[in-house]
């Protein structure tokens, strides 16, 4: 430190004092030029902290631009399944609809109010018009609390009362009255509480089933033999595309090859014949769910111009998203099986299928319900039950 004295005159002497610890005070200012030890410290120093300081701001900025590039994704993703939902709304919307009048439904019960029981019914209609007979009888049953789709087949000749026209076979029901009849007659009959139907031209399934590249089943000989002697030869007469089948066992159908795999009955019985039938729905079903889902709205076209329904283009919706995204089990059961005794039986010179109807009607429950009332472990219970009394 200097210490400047004053003289009297304008001029002034320098006079060095040093500190009373006897060090002189300039000594206490650090040399910081660049050549200092000194600084050269603090630079390195300074250097160590900044790849610290440059990497949490690099990861600053990336976790901005995955937040960025997370945000845009998501409206994407929701602009396009929005998108994707108007067009398969709007194309849904397109099917024909003829709904079923709700007090002429023949239902007097409430015990299927926990799933959702639909009619589909196969149009046996060859000139393409949407007449004929329900050759396929098939319910279908949505059962979310087990996240199960469960399809029961009944025989089209199954012998039953059909309202105002004393009592014939099953499929005539639909002939009689369409599928406000055939619905009725399916409720009257087996208490199933249906409240809508869903019919489809087998014409216009072979169609889809190609569209969709066909369907796996697998064909025994005897319906081989069936196939190409018979069914395959009419069919081609109609301008349906079937090859001949070269060798029984798995293998991919065309569409005509599917539904007529789906029609065979001779080789066994109309019960067989429901689980073909039901065997190329589930096939069709696995196909679809692994297809381009790009591709699904034309085949959800290709499927609405040959379909008839009563259900809204809401219940289509809901349904088919649930399928998508919960991908539910399928089940089957047939109506009559080994569970029901059952026998053919000429009445009035026309051949039908008589067993009992409240057997068949409790088979149904247990099956939607999954109360196994009528295994063999069951009924075992109940003799031993009855044999203790």
């Amino acid at each position: 430190m200097k210490y400047y004295e004053y003289d009297g005159e304008d001029n002034r002497s320098e006079t060095d004092i040093y500190s009373s610890s006897g060090r002189n005070t300039e000594d206490s200012f650090e040399d910081i030029s660049s050549s200092s030890p000194q600084f050269k410290a603090r630079q390195a120093a300074a250097q160590q902290k900044m790849p610290d300081i440059r990497s949490k701001t690099h990861k600053k900025r990336k976790k901005h631009i995955l937040l960025k590039t997370a945000v845009v994704f998501v409206c994407l993703l929701i602009a396009a399944g929005t998108a994707f939902y108007a067009y398969a709304y709007k194309t849904i919307d397109k099917i024909e609809r003829k709904p079923l009048d709700e007090n002429d439904l023949g239902i007097t019960t409430s015990d299927f109010s926990s799933v959702r029981n639909i009619a589909l019914l196969g149009i046996d209609s060859r000139d393409e018009s949407g007449s004929g007979r329900s050759d396929a009888i098939v319910i279908l049953t949505v059962d979310k609390k087990h996240n199960k789709l469960k399809l029961t087949s009944i025989a089209r000749d199954t012998y039953v009362s059909i309202d105002g026209h004393s009592k014939d076979k099953l499929t005539h029901a639909y002939a009689y009255g369409r599928s406000q009849l055939a619905v009725k007659t399916l409720n009257q009959n087996f208490g199933l509480e249906i409240t809508d139907y869903v019919t489809m031209n087998f014409f216009g399934l072979a169609r889809v089933i190609d569209y969709i590249g066909g369907v796996t089943v697998d064909v025994d000989e005897d319906e081989m033999n069936e196939l190409n002697r018979n069914i395959f030869p009419e069919m081609r007469s109609l301008g349906v595309e079937c090859p001949d089948l070269t060798a029984p066992g798995e293998q991919l159908l065309c569409g005509g090859q599917a539904v007529c795999y789906a029609r065979i009955r001779h080789i066994d019985s109309d019960v067989e014949r429901g689980n073909r039938q039901k065997e190329v729905l589930m096939a069709m079903f696995s196909k679809v769910k692994s297809m381009n889902p790009l591709k699904l709205p034309k085949v959800a076209e290709m499927v609405i111009s040959e379909c008839e329904t009563s259900l809204s283009t809401s219940d289509i919706m809901s349904l088919g998203i649930w399928a998508v995204i919960f991908s539910p089990e399928f089940e089957q059961l047939s109506i009559p099986n080994e569970n029901i005794p059952s026998a053919g039986k000429t009445i009035g010179g026309v051949w039908y299928y008589t067993y009992d109807l409240d057997t068949a009607r409790n088979e149904i429950y247990d099956f939607i319900y999954e109360l196994n009332y009528y295994s063999p472990e069951a009924v075992a219970e109940r003799e031993a039950e009855s044999g203790d009394e």
